[in-house]
């Protein structure tokens, strides 16, 4: 039986610290499109002792390809910026992020774009969301495909592979990048998986018994303990 991610942190001594307190950990939250909250990582913080900067993200609007440079470039200066605030305020600061759902795409564009970050958490994420919206059958890729009217600009899509998680990845140091995937996620399809396996041998990719929230217990635990591993380092 495959051991749990939690049991394998645990072996490698990365949960013997998860209630000791570090101030110096800070950590920017990047919402989904969903704007689901990050209740279990707010708390997981509290315990601790680190600081959290949730991100208040605008609404995404305009032509679907057109729109998503600028898009991404904002949230990335608007990243760079909360970053630099906190390295201004705390000496030795060790700043994190994690990204959930779109909001890890947007996480690794500003990674790959500035740097700054000590560690980087992508729970969720599809992985190569350009090639998923051309292809995959799953309800999201297919109301994406629905925006166009015509095949010219269904043709532009692959434009967006510079904004996608995996490409972006290739720019940032896998040691401090924790890729997280649910069984139960019912919006990642077989090419998803596939990429992820590709990750899987320069990065660290954890398969967990969890949904495309990726709010488990488990799973929760599993990325603080990353993120205060890396924070001793």
């Amino acid at each position: 039986m495959l051991r749990s991610a939690f049991s394998i942190f645990a072996s490698r001594g990365y949960l013997s610290g998860l209630m000791s307190k570090n101030t110096a950990i800070h950590v920017i939250l990047v919402p989904g499109a969903d704007d689901l909250p990050f209740s279990e990582d707010l708390d997981a913080a509290e315990r601790c002792g680190a600081s959290v900067h949730p991100l208040q993200l605008p609404a995404l609007t305009g032509h679907p390809i057109d729109s998503r440079p600028p898009f991404f470039n904002a949230i990335a200066d608007k990243i760079a910026l909360e970053i630099a605030d906190i390295r201004s305020k705390t000496l030795g600061a060790r700043v994190f992020g994690i990204g959930r759902n779109h909001g890890g795409s947007l996480l690794a564009y500003a990674a790959a774009r500035d740097g700054g970050f000590d560690g980087l958490v992508f729970p969720g994420v599809i992985p190569a969301l350009s090639a998923y919206r051309v292809h995959s059958e799953l309800a999201s890729a297919r109301q994406f495909r629905a925006k166009f009217d015509n095949p010219e600009e269904l043709a532009r899509i692959p434009e967006l592979r510079p904004f996608d998680m995996a490409s972006c990845l290739e720019k940032i140091d896998a040691s401090r990048c924790l890729i997280q995937v649910g069984h139960a996620d019912d919006w990642m399809d077989a090419a998803s998986h596939a990429c992820f396996k590709a990750l899987k041998a320069n990065y660290t990719v954890q398969w967990l018994d969890d949904d495309h929230a990726m709010a488990a217990a488990e799973t929760v635990a599993a990325r603080w303990s990353f993120i205060q591993a890396r924070a001793a380092a």
